[in-house]
């Protein structure tokens, strides 16, 4: 549950629009193949974790295959952008709020710091540290819940859509082509290089948009000490996860475009799969579904992301208070610190959700990249905490190189000037701010702070 609660958030509401513009007829495909890439890497996170059992997945995963210089780097980079993906997340979940509680307000686009949706985040914010403050036991339950509740609002929308589409004998699923909504889009390296049209570019991009929809799964193990037998549940428990979360979402996507796929595209609505339906009451069961889906992911992402901060605590990179814990053994500290970077980048980019997802997905994919060399450096060693796990060429050797070379393929392929320019074409300061203090300040005082407190302790 905590897996599919993890994946199953925004994505799937929100990216149809796009990823049906992007491919047309071909989107299912999409995410298809969006979902073989994530269950390839999530295989890859899976086998990792057989290796190292610690809080921090990458960061945990990095530190053991290439030691602490290179495991402080990654463990830093990723603590951030996890806290900068909650805030997205967050800020998502409250413009959606305010935009189906009050649809006759201009609430949800209010970009104002002081502002109703200003105190609508702070109040969220402040929900998800009272639910975390009384420990696991209420975050199972939360979190079991509103697993529960996304996934009965999408099995609604499924199997209501279904039988719509057989009783009333409705099929638009190639609409999005005939009324001149499906619009391919150019392919181009890193943005800058362009290399033309075709149905394979625009699938491509349409699967980087698609892929959006399964990212989280990474997320799984960053609590992974605070799991039952982590080494033998995770590699289990991620790749169920990924199977179930693809199932479920082929089979949306498809019966959205059966439904209409003109409508999806042409929505400005925040939860694009509602728009193919035309029912009222359909339609408020799939947007509340949608908003417990949000708060749900919220819940994941404030119980994983501080324990990545508790994980640098615990190995001596940053100072140990960060890991002390409350009596019901919640990190308070490492949670104020991810809560206050939740708030930071949203409000300093002034709601700019475009921004925010770039620099999310740019993390991920520096993940993507960095934990495949990681667990086939582990897969080698023949150290002696590795020596009793059980070698599988295929998995801890094939499966990275493959995961690597996807990764950077998907790499080059982002359009990196959304996070770098503004949409007049100047540069955007506010994320190439964002993007210094995160890859390069905060390292940088991380490892100022790690060596200074390591030669104090050599010379006592």
């Amino acid at each position: 549950m905590l897996g599919i609660n993890a994946i199953i958030g925004a994505g799937i509401f929100l990216t149809p629009g796009a990823v049906i513009e992007l491919a047309g007829p071909l989107a299912p495909l999409a995410y298809v193949l969006a979902g073989l890439f994530a269950g390839v890497m999530a295989l890859v996170f899976a086998t990792a974790a057989r290796y190292v059992r610690t809080n921090g997945a990458s960061y945990a995963y990095a530190t053991a295959a290439f030691g602490e210089r290179i495991g402080i780097y990654v463990g830093v980079t990723q603590a951030i952008t996890a806290s900068i993906a909650w805030g997205l997340l967050a800020s998502l979940f409250v413009s959606t709020l305010l935009r189906v509680t009050f649809p006759n307000r201009a609430w949800a686009e209010d970009t104002e710091l002081f502002s109703v949706k200003t105190l609508t985040f702070l109040i969220f914010i402040g929900v998800l540290l009272t639910i975390n403050l009384f420990g696991n036991r209420v975050i199972r339950w939360a979190n079991g819940i509103s697993t529960l509740g996304k996934v009965f609002a999408l099995s609604i929308f499924i199997v209501g859509g279904l039988g719509v589409i057989l009783t009333q004998h409705l099929n638009n699923y190639g609409t999005s082509s005939s009324t001149g909504v499906y619009h391919p889009a150019s392919y181009s390296l890193l943005g800058v290089a362009e290399i033309g049209k075709s149905p394979v570019a625009s699938l491509t991009l349409a699967t980087i948009v698609a892929l959006y929809a399964f990212t989280g799964f990474e997320s799984i193990a960053n609590a992974a000490e605070e799991m039952d037998a982590p080494d033998r549940t995770l590699p289990r428990a991620i790749p169920l996860a990924m199977l179930s979360v693809g199932v479920v979402y082929v089979l949306a996507v498809t019966v959205a475009m059966t439904l209409g796929a003109d409508k999806v595209v042409a929505s400005r609505d925040t939860v694009k799969l509602a728009a193919a339906v035309g029912n009222d009451t359909f339609r408020t069961i799939i947007v509340v579904g949608a908003l417990v889906s949000m708060f749900g992911i919220n819940v994941a992402g404030s119980f994983g992301a501080p324990r990545l901060w508790t994980a640098l605590s615990d190995n001596g990179v940053l100072p140990a208070r960060l890991s002390k814990k409350n009596q019901f053994g919640v990190p308070i500290i490492a949670f104020g610190i991810t809560a206050s970077l939740a708030l930071a980048f949203p409000l300093s980019l002034r709601f700019d959700n475009e921004n925010l997802t770039g620099l999310a997905v740019i993390a991920r994919l520096v993940n993507y990249i960095i934990v495949p060399i990681a667990l086939f450096a582990l897969a080698l060693s023949r150290a002696e905490e590795h020596a009793m796990v059980k070698r599988n060429t295929f998995t801890d050797k094939v499966l990275p190189i493959v995961a690597v070379t996807v990764s950077v393929g998907l790499a080059v392929s982002f359009d990196y000037r959304s996070i770098f320019l503004t949409p007049h074409g100047g540069a955007n300061y506010f994320s190439i701010g964002l993007m210094v203090i995160t890859y390069i300040v905060a390292p940088a005082v991380t490892y100022l702070h790690y060596y200074r407190t390591s030669d104090l302790t050599s010379r006592n």
